[in-house]
């Protein structure tokens, strides 16, 4: 097989300063990510730091067991190498306050990033202010560290395409900056995270890699491979794909790169030269790495330590197929761009997303164009050297798919370890058909924008997901609130509240404020909840500490006023219209117990309400069991009706629900009837009530309207077994004169509507 000969080196280029610049900037970026992450928020961060402080005690490696409820969760199965060396950087900070910062927030909404509030996974306070002390102190020390890590995968990056795209630093400068100013890449880099040593080493075997195949490799350099892949994966189980990444680079090199041999025995000399490399590499992969998974072995008879690891975070199921996989892609791009705190708080605004997918396509399609551009030109010098990255895209990508499949852990962040090379190919697709020129533009204007959706995130989403309480705490109630005045167990008033709109509307988001004031000191933190119901239905009730889980009870001070936000959302199938309550009080959560509530007499109440409300339901979506078109004297229509089920026995509950339509203004508040009946027309069962219990009465239905109405009847005991008919209709309660059935032509005819058989069992 004859070599590809390269085209030399060319000399250094004068691309050094932009390169740095890019770097201070990363560095600059990560620390204020840093800062606005509150500690124990970023993904993972609760369970990565008590496995550092573990071993920062001497503890030991832990083993894990399922069920057993350790405070590092499944990350207790990760390879430990980063563990160990935060452990080695932080022992000496005495972190026992460790157990008063996870107080965990027991409304947190983890992994809910459409969530309006509580997107703090734990409680925190002034223990955690500047200067810092304690396990604060620590974990913001690994992640000052863990930045410098992760600065060595931006440098990676930038010498990975110098590397394959010489004489065009526009590329490495475009691929340097497209990975440092990448939102999630900011975030995770400035947190407690195993992620980012691994992202660096596998950076570095790829650089690694690309100038073996390039230049080859004395067996020192081979060594040096084997070792760099060997703490990889020592540090994540991930980089196992490094190892196969390694075979191929090393074939590419033996077979493809090398100088020609002499035509006699050149393939087995090619063939030994390459097997004998991939010895040279192993042996420090197995002296470095090979003794954790040995002790895998012997604890769970899995080398990999995968089966305990999914015994704690949950097993899915059932395997996905490749359309749920397909379905989960979205969350897969959100938390490759930016998803931050607990996988809860999205980039703003959301557009973001939509401008970075297009920019993508746009890679795609010019990384199409370069690949044809290139074949028509001659070729592509350097293409065994590009095939390693790209490889290593599709090996990871593999793996995550793998553990996807798995578990539910659908995350674009974990495709970080192939950062540098997936970067790489986004520069070359956006520049790579373009003049020197324009592409020097183009890497600029790539950086820029890069540095201002990275500069935005932190000020725009991050920030403001965690309220301080100086945000919370007001100095009076405004004038446009409504008064209330509400004691709650004599700790806490309810001052007032403002409301986004004076109905409920179907699927739309009612935004609540609620003013407290405190009253003494509570040594509880009580939860708040908010509730609007109509008749028979629960509209929305949300829960959340206050402030959105920023400020509980136990940090206010006698006399503060605290403005709490909440937002309710009706369900799209909300029954009306009519009226809704709404109302908030204070509860126990251990519990579940309300505090007693009483008025500003001091009188007991049993409801604290706060406003009533019109539901607005939306468009009609009903569609009954049994369709009808009943007409009831020209005012009202019946479309159709459900039953609970076909049979009852004596002493239980069955129900009737009607649909109606209003078809004219009705002046008469009418009944509704619902007898059922034996065969002799003896009622044995009946109940009489205005629609939807008098909330809602047809002198206030206007034409057009629809509306759902149930009923529930009571069987009585020792009601002979047999079949039963079951009548409905309307009657004005005043002289009790039912309204007639019309048919087609107007005519009346019944004036009770037969609405089937009621199988009455023993």
């Amino acid at each position: 097989m004859s070599a590809i000969t390269l085209p030399p080196k060319p000399s250094p280029r004068g691309d050094l300063w932009p390169a740095l610049v890019i770097l201070g900037l990363f560095l600059a970026l990560g620390i204020l990510y840093s800062v606005s992450t509150p500690i124990l928020e970023a993904s993972d961060e609760l369970r990565h730091y008590p496995f550092v402080r573990r071993l920062a005690q001497g503890e030991g490696l832990p083993v894990q067991q399922a069920g057993a409820q350790t405070p590092w969760g499944q990350e207790g199965s990760q390879p430990p190498l980063y563990y160990a060396l935060m452990g080695a950087l932080t022992a000496w900070i005495d972190a026992s306050d460790l157990p008063e910062l996870m107080i965990p927030n027991p409304h947190a909404e983890v992994g809910v990033p459409l969530a309006f509030a509580n997107k703090n996974h734990v409680l925190h306070t002034e223990q955690e202010a500047f200067p810092w002390r304690g396990a604060t102190l620590a974990i913001h020390l690994i992640r000052l560290f863990s930045l410098v890590l992760a600065a060595g995968t931006v440098w990676c990056t930038y010498l990975i395409a110098s590397e394959l795209f010489p004489g065009q630093p526009a590329i490495a400068l475009a691929a340097m900056a497209a990975n440092a100013f990448l939102p999630m890449f900011l975030f995770i880099s400035a947190s407690v995270n195993n992620d980012t040593l691994v992202t660096l080493l596998s950076s570095v075997a790829l650089l690694l890699m690309v100038r073996l195949v390039l230049r080859g490799a004395p067996w020192p350099r081979l060594l040096l491979l084997g070792a760099v892949i060997g703490l990889a994966c020592l540090s994540k189980l991930g980089a196992l794909g490094l190892i196969p990444l390694a075979a191929l680079a090393l074939g590419l090199r033996a077979f493809v790169t090398a100088q020609p041999q002499p035509p006699q025995d050149a393939l087995l000399r090619r063939a030994a030269r390459w097997v004998g490399s991939g010895l040279v590499v192993a042996l420090p992969v197995i002296a470095i790495a090979g003794w954790w998974y040995w002790r895998n072995w012997r604890l769970y008879g899995d080398p990999t330590g995968l089966t305990a690891m999914l015994d704690i975070a949950g097993r899915r199921p059932v395997t996905p197929g490749v359309s749920q996989l397909l379905g989960e892609f979205q969350g897969f791009r959100i938390n490759f761009w930016g998803l931050f705190g607990a996988v809860n708080i999205l980039m703003r605004p959301d557009w973001i997303y939509t401008l970075l997918d297009v920019a993508t396509v746009f890679a795609l399609i010019g990384l199409t164009a370069w690949v044809f551009t290139r074949r028509r030109a001659g070729g592509y010098a350097y293409w065994p050297a590009l095939l390693v990255p790209a490889a290593w895209i599709g090996i990871e990508f593999a793996g995550l798919v793998r553990w996807t499949s798995m578990t539910a852990a659908s995350q674009g962040r974990l495709m970080f370890p192939a950062i540098a090379a997936i970067c790489l190919f986004l520069a070359l697709g956006w520049l790579g058909v373009w003049s020197p020129r324009a592409q020097r533009r183009g890497a600029l204007l790539i950086a820029c924008g890069m540095f201002t959706i990275a500069l935005l995130a932190p000020f725009l989403a991050i920030r403001p997901a965690y309220p301080r309480p100086s945000d919370l705490v007001v100095e009076t109630v405004p004038a446009t609130a409504q008064p209330a005045d509400y004691v709650f167990g004599g700790v806490a008033r309810l001052l007032g509240y403002e409301l986004g709109d004076d109905s409920v509307a179907a699927g739309e988001p009612l935004d609540v404020t609620l003013y407290w004031q405190a009253l003494e000191p509570m040594a509880e933190d009580y939860s708040v909840y908010v509730q609007a119901s109509g008749w028979r239905q629960a509209l929305d009730q949300q829960d959340s500490y206050p402030g959105g889980g920023a400020y509980p009870t136990r940090r206010w001070l006698p006399g503060q006023i605290i403005r709490d936000r909440y937002r309710l959302v009706a369900p799209a199938d909300i029954i009306g219209p009519g009226p809704a309550w709404l109302a908030a009080g204070l509860y126990d959560f251990r519990t579940m117990e309300r505090l007693p509530v009483t008025d500003g007499a001091g009188r007991p109440v049993i409801y604290p309400t706060l406003a009533r409300l019109d539901i607005e339901p939306g468009p009609a979506r009903w569609h009954p069991q049994q369709p009808l078109a009943v007409d009831f004297d020209g005012l009202a229509r019946v479309t159709g009706f459900d039953v609970s089920a076909a049979e009852a026995a004596p002493g239980s509950e069955w129900e009737l629900t009607l649909y109606w339509e209003a078809l004219a203004p009705i002046a008469t508040d009418y009944t509704v009837f619902v007898h059922v009946e034996d065969a002799s027309g003896n009622i044995v069962a009946q109940t009489d009530l205005q629609p939807t219990g008098g909330v809602h009465p047809t002198s206030a239905w206007a034409p057009g309207q629809t509306l759902k109405d149930s009923y529930l009847l009571t069987i009585p005991e020792g009601t002979p077994p047999g079949d039963y008919r079951v009548f409905a209709g309307l009657y004005d309660a005043a002289t009790g004169e039912r309204l007639p059935l019309l048919d087609a032509e107007g005519r009346a005819q019944d004036n009770q509507l037969p609405v089937g058989v009621l199988r009455i069992t023993e």
